[in-house]
């Protein structure tokens, strides 16, 4: 510990905290900024309050105050504690407490003025996780406001692509050496990772490269002594590796051990330790391993370059996991944990050349993530939209309308965006939105009635939040047992304990029944309501299309509420992992809250018009409906317009010069900064139907009363007059030839305008055409005097005095009787031929 090189950095960071409230360190791996820098600021005079240090995950909190609180000589709970999700390890005398992002929200939430604390160092602040940046945000707010003594400290392993310093311009920044041992790095693809991503060929070749390296070595037999450390992209690779090297490796000289973050603390903990049987230890590991964390023993990393990346898709409102490659900044991370206490050896599963093309740093959560949780926090706290914080990235603004749009169908906020009293207790739960809607509901519901809810809708809750599941089929009932057991059964006592109820969980299991449990389940998600479509799946009440494996006893059910399901990379459908058979009477009594009644029109393409009809619907999904005998004109409207979103904009009379002004008005946006021009490109156009088309369709009861709409006279009328006749100045329809003749001008959508005309009347033009104030040349289109095209040219002179000569060649002797003189450039145009020309010139 006394060789770290972070100690270098003692007095200078104790000076720059004399000077500002704000530092910045970069440290990379080794440098000790985890474990020694904590340990020596318990010993700074000028902090007399409680030191909070932000660890990402919760193997790495458990792990670090464990390792300070021994170098200490204390008792982990005592001077240095922890407390992440589930487990608190603290008391109020603690004066080092490492938590996790999640818990520090909380703590700002409860407490804004954060009394009795002096810092907060944000640890692997690069890794940007969601519930750092909104950490980061939160302090930074508190800081501004309630305490300006508040010391913060954010600490990277990289500054590279991170706009630290663009959020906190005035923070003081500091730069630590590493301390690392060099790595010998090996790249060894295999054919199958490069032709695809199966699963069962890379881990097998995966598993043959461990075998070779633990059993003949390295090449140079220089690390085959130590432990190897694996990194997979999760669990489910973890276990069908482990599975490998159970048939493979001698078990009594090699102790294998999982590493992720659903695993229990003390399997956890085993896999960091050093042995103690005289075994060397194979770790197979999340990306947890790749900071933070150093696992005794360690001199060799495997390497599969792989990750599960999860990604919201706002439409769906589900989450989809992908298997992507890792980025540069991920792959030198998992290669320094081989040289973290001795040189080390790093075997990655891909070619060199790949390494180059990969991203250079993972990119930030915000930008992809589900954002329901963070929007929450950021109602608490009163704001109405996510930048009204100080966010290091911008968030991803349809997974953050998403989540506006959810928390307010959830009565958690109104339509403004202001947090309700309901949200209010939903937040205090400490669980999803939707499960914290679902648990509220159940009691006051029980309320004055026979049925225990609550108590149930705590154990689905404890289902739903469990981080690891047995395999009992897709039907929830049965997995609630084993919801009351170990950590999950902790979560759901403590939900029962804020809801301030009692219930007998046994008691509630035993007199469970499936119209309560889907009852319960379609409060958290009314959106997943789901109907069967026969062979191909359920459809969501939200427009997705999902399936259940073949052999599960649901799939026979006419309705469903699903509480969990995932898209994956390469599936059309949605695969369901946990749901309930809803009873379709139900509509009519509990569940009517889903059903909503609504007038509906639409285009039957089969008998050529439009029809109406009322609806009982379920969200997407139709339950019922009844012909309606007389459209309303608006519902026409709205039918017209889902056509044309449909269909596009191909149902209008959208004629060449309807295109030919959109493709000018595109080139005055580009060209002509002095007007502000509107957008009227196909995109817009379709979604501003209402605003440009909607006036002119109160008397339109048919499709081909719609295409005898006037489009360029609709489009044009968007315009003010002053703006027509400058854009009729500045990118005119037509030019003027000397001949008198009035050229069309055709303007294409890759921002050229082209000008067709026979060569002859172009005669004496020293240059092409000029427009939008000299900043757009025209494409010259010469013809033949039979208006066939000759020569294409931006650059007429040029053309003159090149090119032409063998166009002059070809056409003297096919068209004799017209001018096709030997000085273009200075010759009279004309529209005729030369008798003609001469007899008129004479």
């Amino acid at each position: 510990m006394d060789q770290l090189p972070v100690l270098s950095l003692l007095t200078p960071l104790r000076e720059a905290f004399s000077q500002h409230h704000q530092v910045i360190l970069e440290a990379p791996t080794g440098a000790g900024k985890s474990t020694a820098l904590p340990l020596a600021m318990l010993d700074w005079d000028e902090l007399e309050g409680k030191i909070l240090m932000l660890e990402p995950r919760r193997v790495a909190a458990r792990s670090v105050a464990h390792f300070i609180a021994s170098q200490r000589g204390c008792q982990v709970g005592e001077e240095v504690g922890y407390r992440v999700r589930g487990e608190s390890r603290s008391q109020a005398s603690t004066r080092l407490e490492i938590v996790t992002e999640g818990v520090l929200t909380r703590m700002i939430q409860q407490d804004p003025e954060l009394s009795g604390i002096d810092m907060i160092i944000f640890d692997e602040i690069h890794e940007r996780h969601l519930t750092t940046d909104l950490g980061l945000a939160l302090a930074l707010e508190i800081q501004g406001s309630f305490r300006e003594d508040l010391k913060i400290l954010a600490m990277s392993a990289t500054l590279s692509g991170l706009p630290l310093t663009e959020l906190m311009p005035k923070a003081i920044s500091l730069n630590s050496e590493g301390r690392s041992f060099p790595v010998e790095l090996v790249y060894r693809a295999s054919t199958s990772s490069q032709q695809g991503r199966s699963a069962h060929h890379w881990i097998d070749h995966m598993g043959r490269v461990i075998v070779e390296l633990l059993t003949q070595g390295d090449e140079k037999g220089l690390y085959s002594h130590g432990s190897l450390l694996a990194f997979l992209p999760g669990q489910g690779e973890i276990v069908k590796l482990q599975e490998f090297l159970n048939s493979r490796l001698d078990l009594n000289l090699f102790s294998i051990c999982p590493l992720y973050g659903s695993l229990p603390p003390k399997m956890q903990d085993k896999a960091i330790a050093e042995p103690s049987d005289g075994k060397r230890k194979v770790v197979l590991s999340t990306n947890v391993a790749e900071s933070s964390l150093t696992i005794q023993g360690i001199t060799m990393v495997v390497d599969s370059g792989y990750k599960r990346q999860a990604s919201f898709n706002a439409r769906t409102g589900v989450t989809r996991l992908s298997l992507k490659r890792i980025s540069q900044a991920s792959a030198a991370q998992r290669a320094g944990r081989a040289g973290r206490l001795a040189p080390g050896y790093c075997l990655r599963l891909w070619s060199q050349e790949e390494q180059g093309r990969l991203l250079k740093a993972d990119e930030p959560e915000i930008l992809h993530s589900d954002l329901i949780p963070m929007v929450l926090d950021g109602a608490c706290w009163g704001v109405k939209a996510l930048d009204e914080l100080p966010m290091l990235t911008t968030a991803s603004q349809p997974n953050e309308n998403a989540a506006w749009q959810l928390l307010e169908q959830l009565d958690v906020v109104d339509k403004q965006r202001k947090i309700t009293s309901h949200g209010r207790q939903a937040y205090e739960l400490g669980c999803h939105p939707r499960l914290a809607h679902m648990l509220l509901k159940a009691k006051s519901l029980t309320k004055g009635t026979h049925r225990e809810l609550v108590g149930l809708a705590c154990i689905l809750a404890g289902v739903l939040e469990s981080r690891s599941r047995g395999q009992h089929g897709i039907d929830i009932s049965g997995y609630l047992r084993e919801s009351i057991q170990g950590e999950s059964g902790q979560q759901v006592r403590q939900w029962m304990r804020k809801l301030n109820v009692n219930s007998d969980l046994q008691a509630c299991i035993t007199n469970a029944c499936n119209e309560d449990i889907a009852f319960l389940l379609a409060l958290a998600f009314p959106d997943r309501v789901a109907k069967s479509r026969g062979v191909s799946g359920y459809l969501l009440a939200n427009g997705t299309g999902v399936t259940l494996p073949e052999h599960d006893a649901l799939n026979s059910a006419d309705w469903l509420v699903v509480a969990d399901f995932q898209e994956s990379e390469g599936r059309t459908s949605g695969r369901v992992y946990l749901a309930a058979q809803i009873d379709v009477e139900s509509f009519k009594s509990r569940l009517q809250f889903l059903v909503e009644k609504q007038e509906y029109c639409g285009w039957d393409d089969v008998k050529g018009r439009f029809y109406a009809e009322s609806q009982q619907r379920i969200g997407q999904i139709v339950l019922s409906k009844s012909a309606l005998t007389k459209p309303d004109p608006e519902q026409i409207k709205l039918a017209i317009f889902e056509q044309l979103r449909n269909k596009g904009l191909g149902l209008l009379n959208m004629n060449d010069k309807a295109l030919q002004l959109q493709n000018r008005l595109m080139l005055a946006a580009t060209l002509d900064s002095e007007q502000a021009w509107p957008d009227m490109s196909h995109g817009k156009l379709i979604d501003t139907l209402a605003d440009w088309l909607g006036p002119y369709l109160n008397d339109v009861k048919s499709l081909s009363q719609l295409r005898s709409l006037d489009c360029y006279t609709l489009l044009l009328n968007q315009l003010e007059w002053s703006a027509q006749q400058r854009l009729e100045t500045l990118f005119p329809t037509h030019w003027a030839m000397a001949t008198g003749t009035r050229a069309g001008i055709t303007y294409d959508d890759a921002g050229r305008a082209l000008l067709s005309v026979r060569l002859q009347e172009a005669l004496g033009m020293a240059q092409s055409p000029v427009l939008a104030n000299g900043k757009l040349t025209v494409t010259m289109e010469l013809l033949s005097p039979a208006h066939r095209p000759l020569a294409l040219t931006a650059d007429l002179a040029s053309f003159w005095q090149g090119p032409y000569v063998e166009v002059k060649k070809e056409m003297k002797g096919r068209y004799p009787k017209h001018l096709w003189p030997d000085d273009p450039a200075n010759t009279t145009p004309t529209r005729f031929t030369k008798k003609k020309t001469l007899n008129q010139g004479s």
